[in-house]
């Protein structure tokens, strides 16, 4: 036995991991029959860049320059509009200035006219008590009507006081028939008689007098008349061509109103 032994030849040893005995009646677990799984290696870290070296000046580097939104060139219009627009607005401004201008002085022009006409109708007043053919009304209250037939008695006078005094000698006869219709019967025979006398004279001398109501005012008034107070302005122009002159008379008259079945009527006039 000894000199078999040691005749037969030795296997070699192996370095790998014995694999465990199977014993009988036992089944191989999973853990037996695979190996356990290598655990993953862990990933490895991007290198970071290697930071560039600063300059040799030892000044940092220039950060690179945002890129910035360039406005659309400007081929001249948008100036020019705004010029125009500068001076549309600048022209409005001026306007606006010389409207307020205007106004300012029509109030201060009207509110000197109100007085004046109250001034002038409270003189006539005077006067016309000491007349035979004055109004009869109450020496503390000259106005004895309602403010709304004072008014259009007032209105009704002016209105014929344009038409009266207004003349044209190319139309003088309808001018005077104009006139006709705003009178009473007794008032009208009397302005006609005036007006046959100066028409030869108008007519030859090709005049044309306009007329401009400035302001009126009531002086009395009772129930059935009034007197109503008219400033007018009066333009006359003589002749054509280069002969032709012109005039300008401011002037007031004194209009006698009586209230008819026709509404208010003159009845009679003096111009001062």
């Amino acid at each position: 036995m000894t000199g078999m032994s040691s005749n037969t030849p030795r296997r070699p040893s192996r370095t790998t991991t014995p694999r465990p005995r199977k014993i009988a009646g036992r089944e191989e677990t999973p853990a037996e029959q695979e190996p356990a799984p290598k655990a993953p290696a862990a990933p490895t870290r991007a290198k970071a860049p290697a930071a560039s070296k600063p300059p040799s000046s030892g000044t940092p580097p220039t950060p690179p320059k945002r890129p910035v939104a360039q406005p659309p060139a400007d081929d001249g219009d948008g100036s020019d509009r705004a010029a125009g627009r500068t001076s549309t607005l600048l022209a409005v401004l001026g306007l606006v200035v010389v409207v307020l201008i205007a106004q300012c002085g029509w109030f201060v022009w009207n509110s000197l006219r109100d007085v004046e006409v109250a001034t002038v109708a409270t003189e006539v007043t005077g006067q016309g008590e000491e007349g035979e053919d004055s109004i009869a009304v109450p020496e503390d209250r000259p106005v004895v009507l309602n403010q709304l037939a004072v008014q259009e008695g007032v209105d009704a006078a002016a209105s014929a006081a344009q038409i009266m005094f207004a003349r044209n000698w190319k139309s003088y006869d309808d001018g005077v028939e104009d006139a006709l219709s705003l009178m009473t019967d007794s008032f009208a025979e009397e302005y006609q008689k005036t007006t046959d006398d100066v028409k030869q004279e108008f007519v030859a001398e090709k005049t044309e007098v306009q007329v401009r109501v400035v302001a009126q005012s009531v002086v009395r008034a009772n129930d059935t008349e009034l007197e109503a107070l008219v400033f007018l302005n009066q333009y006359v122009f003589r002749g054509q061509g280069e002969d032709a002159k012109s005039t300008y008379t401011p002037y007031r008259a004194l209009l006698t109103m009586v209230h008819t079945d026709d509404g208010w009527l003159v009845d009679g006039i003096d111009t001062k």
